[in-house]
């Protein structure tokens, strides 16, 4: 046991450092809990910017998140870390110091590089509450407007199915051949693909290499050496880890139960990769980060006071896509060196058009499922992942 209780800094405001922050007082840590929150404004349920709050379901108050109880929560920005005395620097100058560090920053959308982007031509992002509003005031009114979204993956089919409900047209520009086929499957994926061609101007295969301006719109020059002109450009082409920070802009590696290589630091939810067998595995989304920040807290609790290891973090949960009226669900992972088989319905299926997938490792172990328009079915099935 302890000779003191042990102090906590949490860097990282949102789903996985909250959910750590809670977990380690429901284990019973009474020492002081401390989350750094960057994000302006405060913390959001990020899940709910383009399912709520872009289409104006929800207000910017109500996808806050609630506070923490018995947890001190300090805006800033983290900007360097001394791994030697645990001791996060911030910003303003504030340095900040606990017995155990847990790095849970996020994800920042990542930048467009390549693209050459002419001098006063907006893009928009949708990642924070304030991206929705300048979105909103560029496309007060979406019918008979032209929009691009360079990405096709969860926020761009997303984004495309919300405006082309709103009666815009949607330039889709995907740079793989198929969307999502790294997390969905060689049967799902192509699914999705045929959603977006019938309802968007899908152009996969493609990228974007210059956006210039043409007067109050913007044209797009694509790889394929076709040009499109739109009202508005949206960036939805991914995410990086929000840890350069740390010296390790790639993200944060760390072992099965969270650990960093230093002692006394743990990262988790989308600044955290656990490298398994040759393989990076990154799960960058909410639930997941949930899961990552209370697997990190219950290592923290053996750690520190003794309590039942966890074991290591099994990746079992994972996100809803929903567009233009169906739902693709995906639980676990697909690894990159494994394979997909039909999955076994338990009952029968919703509709004829519907699919269930596992994913399985070399083994034959079942990593991952993946569903679409499979309903309660595929949470059945996700009992089955390893």
């Amino acid at each position: 046991m302890p000779e003191r209780t042990p102090t906590v800094l949490v860097v990282g405001g949102g789903a996985a450092g909250r959910a750590c922050a809670q977990e380690l007082r429901r284990g019973g840590l009474a020492g002081s809990i401390q989350i750094v929150d960057a994000e302006p404004g405060g913390a959001i349920d990020r899940t709910l910017v383009d399912k709520a709050l872009l289409p104006g379901l929800l207000t910017r108050e109500q996808i806050a998140l609630p506070p923490v109880e018995g947890v001190v929560v300090t805006s800033g920005e983290a900007i360097t870390a001394d791994f030697g005395t645990k001791t996060v620097e911030l910003r303003d100058g504030g340095r900040l110091t606990a017995d155990a560090v847990v790095i849970a920053s996020g994800a920042v959308p990542r930048h467009p590089d390549g693209i050459d982007v002419a001098p006063g031509v907006p893009l928009h992002r949708l990642h924070t509450a304030d991206d929705v509003e300048a979105l909103r005031e560029s496309i007060p009114q979406a019918v008979g407007r032209r929009v691009a979204v360079i990405g096709a993956g969860f926020s761009g089919t997303e984004l495309a199915s919300h405006y082309v409900a709103a009666g815009a047209e949607v330039v889709l520009v995907g740079r793989s051949d198929m969307p999502l086929a790294a997390a969905l499957g060689a049967e799902i994926s192509p699914r999705l693909a045929a959603l977006l061609r019938e309802r968007t101007d899908l152009r996969l295969g493609t990228t974007v290499q210059a956006i210039a301006s043409c007067g109050a719109r913007a044209r797009l020059s694509l790889s394929d050496g076709s040009s499109v002109e739109v009202d508005a450009v949206i960036l939805a082409h991914g995410s990086i880890p929000a840890t350069a920070w740390t010296g390790s802009p790639d993200g944060i590696r760390v072992d099965d139960r969270l650990r960093m290589s230093e002692r006394g630091w743990y990262a988790a939810g989308s600044a955290a990769y656990i490298a398994s067998g040759g393989t990076r595995l990154t799960t960058d989304h909410w639930n997941a980060a949930i899961a990552q920040g209370e697997h990190a807290a219950r290592t923290i609790l053996h750690d520190f006071l003794g309590v039942e290891d966890p074991g290591p973090y099994r990746p079992t949960t994972g996100f809803n896509l929903r567009a233009f009226g169906s739902t693709i669900s995906v639980r676990g992972l697909r690894l990159p060196d494994g394979s997909e088989r039909a999955a076994t319905w338990p009952g029968e299926p919703p509709h004829p058009e519907a699919v269930l997938t596992e994913f399985v490792n070399a083994h034959g172990a079942v990593t991952g499922v993946a569903g679409f328009n499979a309903g309660p079915a595929l949470a059945q099935a996700a009992l089955s992942i390893v």
